[in-house]
């Protein structure tokens, strides 16, 4: 089993040392990976064998898809994408372009398959009124939440080229046909859209209704502040063990921007980041071990955010 461990961070690094540097929005994020093999490199053969090269030793790939635990971490790096994807479309220059739907059913939605079709005609619905009432368009993500007794909502993040109007719940409601929705504007003053985001969905509240099973209790419990001030009691990332493996987590329209990354050296990436007025707000390192592959890791993350000049913003005074 792959073991993830939690390291400090070194105290110096070299300024040669490569370095991937990922830009989203005005958040980027250098990624150092360090592997080292203990006494065995492999070489992929096919998709079920693999090859330990100082020995010739043919060894199969054991694939755990089914597995909780695997599917767990299979999920957690999904989600990781998803904040990274979120937050490379969702900037202080466009926030208030933005709109947060939250789409739910009467019933209990067990049917993945199902889900997604009843998003994809809400979708076109959608697009045929705004663009026949106001002549505009958006481009989304959407996403999953998992809820008790293994039912589903979505949630979908609508990026348009403009303020948009006014939609009443109501209006939005008829166009979704199965159940109450709700529209809103994102907070501006949220420091990190996508990490909000993804943490809405990935962490459980004790107080959500949702019976709290032996399973959901083995997590890290916080207590964190809600946008009102208050506060309350959270198991961090046990939501997404309410959701089945394989399940396609994200989908996106064809106008999102991806993240991008640039290989470089450490010297040239704070120096570009510098340049660019971007500050570090948080770092780590982890050491990832699998005795399987005979192979450990080391990553060390930093994550950097830009400061936003004013005038961007639609005269907002607020640095990000």
């Amino acid at each position: 089993m792959i073991k993830r461990n939690k390291i400090e961070m070194p105290k110096h690094i070299d300024s040669e040392r490569p370095v991937c540097l990922k830009s989203m929005g005005n958040i980027k994020q250098i990624t150092i990976s360090d592997r080292q093999n203990t006494g065995a490199t492999i070489k992929p053969i096919s998709k079920k064998e693999y090859m330990i090269v100082s020995t010739g030793e043919i060894k199969k790939i054991i694939h755990h898809a089914h597995d909780r635990t695997e599917n767990l971490r299979n999920l957690e790096k999904t989600m990781r994408n998803l904040r990274d994807l979120i937050n490379t479309n969702v900037t202080p220059q466009n926030i208030k372009r933005i709109r947060f739907i939250t789409l739910t059913y009467r019933e209990n939605m067990h049917d993945t398959k199902l889900l997604y079709t009843d998003f994809r005609d809400f979708n076109k619905r959608l697009r045929r009124y705004i663009k026949n009432r106001y002549d505009m368009s958006y481009e989304y993500i959407v996403c999953v939440e998992g809820q008790g007794r293994g039912a589903f909502h979505l949630h979908m993040i609508a990026i348009f080229p403009k303020i948009p109007p006014f939609i009443e719940n109501e209006t939005l409601a008829k166009i979704w046909g199965h159940g109450f929705v709700s529209i809103k504007a994102l907070d501006s003053n949220i420091d990190n859209i996508g990490a909000y985001l993804t943490a809405y969905l990935s962490d459980l509240d004790i107080e959500s209704g949702i019976p709290l099973t032996h399973d959901l209790l083995q997590g890290e419990l916080r207590t964190v502040q809600t946008g009102q001030g208050d506060s309350k009691h959270i198991i961090k990332g046990s939501r997404l063990k309410l959701l089945p493996p394989g399940l396609n987590i994200y989908r996106c329209s064809r106008g999102i921007k991806k993240p991008t990354i640039e290989k470089i050296s450490y010297g040239d990436a704070i120096e570009t980041l510098s340049k660019a007025n971007y500050q570090k707000v948080h770092e780590s390192a982890v050491k990832i071990v699998d005795p399987e592959r005979d192979f450990s890791s080391t990553y060390i993350s930093q994550i950097y955010k830009q400061h936003i000049n004013p005038t961007w913003c639609n005269g907002s005074t607020k640095n990000t």
